[in-house]
């Protein structure tokens, strides 16, 4: 908004797409970057994408690459921030950090909160079968995903949806919520609080999710191939036995006819590069697999 003056912002981000965007976005909202910091994240969540993230920055936005929380307030106080944004960082903010910009802090979280709070919520979106994928900007504050919320929406989701099918009308979400909190941050007003009432949490999955047991419903196996979306490090698609070989299958189509006549995992058809398997109430294709 024209008489809101313009905004330093530093990002907190392991997410190299967000940050390669980074500079474009805060433009074209009236703002500026005052750098980005990024890590390797903790042991239990180790990553290489701060490299990505150093790549993908021009020269003349500090990247601050470390895995030290205690030195960040330090690290950024130079920066003059006005504000912190956050998107897909893996360590909890500290609250000296919250501090040091007079506006505080704000962050992007994949869901509705207080639905799915915790690093994986898309994933738990298609292995529960949801019907919309939500998108929240709330207040930071000391525990995860659980501040004020600025702005929130939704995309709906079809059975036939997977990661790479919500890229655009995800974005335009983002590009429409993120515009709405920098102006709502702007004008120092605190946002709403969460309601305690409906929350969950979404962890990364258990290594057991990634095997396929044909015996299972069809559309638990359709949920359970697209809800490994190929992030954080881990290869897309889940894992099964095919007529006796091995295979990552990343792409499935549910079959609304047949029965679960044949024993499960048999391969009852066959269409080019397409196998119909028999799953534990009836048939699914599978459409895309490595080997």
């Amino acid at each position: 908004s024209s008489d809101l003056s313009p905004m330093r912002i530093v990002l907190f981000s392991n997410l190299a797409p967000f940050a390669s965007r980074f500079e474009q976005l805060l433009k074209a909202f009236g703002h500026q970057p005052a750098g980005i910091v990024t890590t390797p994240g903790p042991a239990k969540n180790r990553s290489s994408s701060y490299i990505d993230i150093v790549q993908v920055t021009r020269p003349g936005i500090d990247v601050v690459v470390s895995n030290h929380p205690a030195r960040w307030a330090r690290m950024i106080e130079p920066m003059r921030p006005d504000l912190v944004l956050s998107m897909g960082f893996p360590w909890l903010i500290p609250d000296d950090v919250l501090a040091v910009p007079p506006l505080g802090a704000i962050n992007i979280h994949a869901s509705s909160l207080p639905k799915y709070r915790g690093p994986h919520p898309i994933g738990w979106a298609f292995r529960n079968g949801d019907s919309e994928l939500g998108l929240t900007v709330h207040r930071l504050d000391s525990t995860f995903d659980t501040g004020n919320i600025l702005a929130t929406g939704t995309v709906p989701l079809t059975d036939a949806d997977d990661f790479s099918t919500i890229g655009d009308s995800y974005s335009k979400l983002l590009f429409g919520l993120l515009g709405a909190s920098l102006e709502r941050a702007a004008r120092g007003e605190p946002g709403e609080p969460q309601a305690e009432e409906g929350a969950s949490y979404a962890p990364f999955f258990e290594p057991e999710w990634r095997y396929i047991d044909w015996s299972s419903p069809a559309r638990t196996i359709h949920n359970q191939v697209r809800s490994w979306t190929g992030d954080r490090g881990i290869p897309k698609g889940a894992l099964a036995t095919v007529d006796g070989q091995e295979l990552c299958i990343t792409r499935t189509r549910q079959v609304h006819d047949g029965t679960a006549s044949d024993p499960a995992g048999t391969v009852i058809g066959r269409n080019g590069s397409v196998n119909r398997v028999q799953c534990g109430d009836g048939p699914i294709d599978v459409i895309e697999h490595t080997t």
